[in-house]
């Protein structure tokens, strides 16, 4: 290939990408953007500490998720069974919520606390 053929391309390929830049004369000139070459990168791996935080953070936000579940259920049952005058049921409810919230609470403290106090 010749140089006016080489020319002639580089001018219609600039054409259509739009890499040319107009000169002092008036007339487009083609910029050299250099070549490229094999940058031999690995591909990018996710590491166990960012794993780990991920982890931790979705944790923590499930299991308050969990807990205003809880509570929001609770109150509605409550309501509801009181509206319907079975006190009894109302009790036992009671009863369970009792013993369920020192556990789920517990589970949110210690993943709340694990989320915030993590190695940076």
């Amino acid at each position: 290939m010749n140089k006016d053929n080489a020319k002639d391309l580089k001018a219609d390929q600039s054409k259509d990408i739009g890499c040319a830049q107009q000169g002092e004369t008036g007339e487009k000139e083609l910029l050299d953007a250099g070549t490229v070459e094999d940058l031999n990168r690995s591909p990018v791996r996710v590491g166990k500490v960012t794993h780990q935080a991920k982890t931790a953070s979705h944790l923590a936000y499930i299991l308050v998720g969990i807990l205003v579940l809880t509570l929001i259920l609770h109150y509605i049952a409550t309501l509801i069974l009181s509206c319907k005058g079975q006190t009894e049921t109302v009790q036992v409810l009671g009863e369970v919520f009792n013993k369920w919230l020192p556990v789920i609470t517990g589970f949110v403290g210690g993943a709340v606390t694990y989320y915030f106090t993590k190695e940076k």
